[in-house]
């Protein structure tokens, strides 16, 4: 018919598609992971800034960290720490670790005997002697077990085989060079006497949170500067 419209649709023209800018995912993934790394970064100082302040504001004038008083009393002719383990250390572990301090200061106005030793050699001497050992601390609270036995053979100053050993009245103080082993603390009267009554504190010297306070401030460092770089370079994108 004339004038009628051509039932076959006319085609279109194609639409013209925006491209998308090049890289710009690259440089939104990249800006993300720059935040994240410069967070951790900044995690990682101010953990190594506090390591640090702990380790210069909480020593005592000796550059010891130090227990609270513990009040220790028992009936029995010793007091005894729970062994403590430590492997073999190499010397620059040993360094890192330090020393070990123990003091004590009777209540009862007797001479005390304060020795540090290996197990082997602290279960031999103490073998069937009534004694208590330490199991818990907390706070100022001390817990026991209690072993039943008598009095020990011989006074604990007549020993040889203390690694560590200090005996005395009023306050006595030993010091003993960490290493690797199972160690044990000793705490007795002099003479060998029962009922035991001290004050005691006990220390460690040690420069290992400095070093490892500083080693997270170098490597939050390195994070937070690369994190803040990959920042900088996204934007530039």
């Amino acid at each position: 018919m004339a004038g009628a419209e051509d039932p076959v649709a006319r085609p279109q023209a194609p639409r013209e598609v925006a491209a998308k800018p090049a890289g710009g995912g690259g440089g939104s993934g990249l800006r993300i992971g720059g935040w994240i790394l410069a967070a951790i970064g900044g995690l990682l100082v101010l953990a190594g800034v506090a390591l640090v302040v702990i380790h210069l504001t909480q020593r005592d004038k000796d550059g010891y960290y130090t227990s609270s008083t513990l009040q220790v009393a028992a009936p029995g002719y010793a007091v005894t720490s729970e062994g403590l383990q430590i492997g073999n250390l190499q010397s620059f572990a040993t360094d890192a670790v330090g020393q070990v301090r123990v003091s004590a200061s009777s209540r009862s106005g007797r001479a005390l005997f304060v020795g540090i030793a290996s197990q082997n050699a602290v279960n031999g001497y103490l073998a069937g002697v009534a004694r208590s050992e330490v199991t818990e601390v907390n706070g100022n609270k001390v817990s026991y077990k209690t072993h039943a036995g008598g009095a020990p053979a011989a006074t604990p100053g007549r020993e040889g085989f203390w690694q560590s050993a200090s005996s005395g009245s009023g306050q006595v103080t030993t010091t003993w060079k960490v290493k690797g082993g199972t160690w044990v603390i000793v705490l007795m009267n002099s003479s060998g006497a029962a009922d035991i009554s001290a004050a005691v504190r006990v220390g460690a010297k040690t420069n290992l949170l400095l070093w490892v306070g500083l080693g997270l401030l170098v490597v939050g460092l390195i994070a937070g500067g690369g994190g803040t770089a990959m920042v900088l370079s996204s934007r530039s994108r």
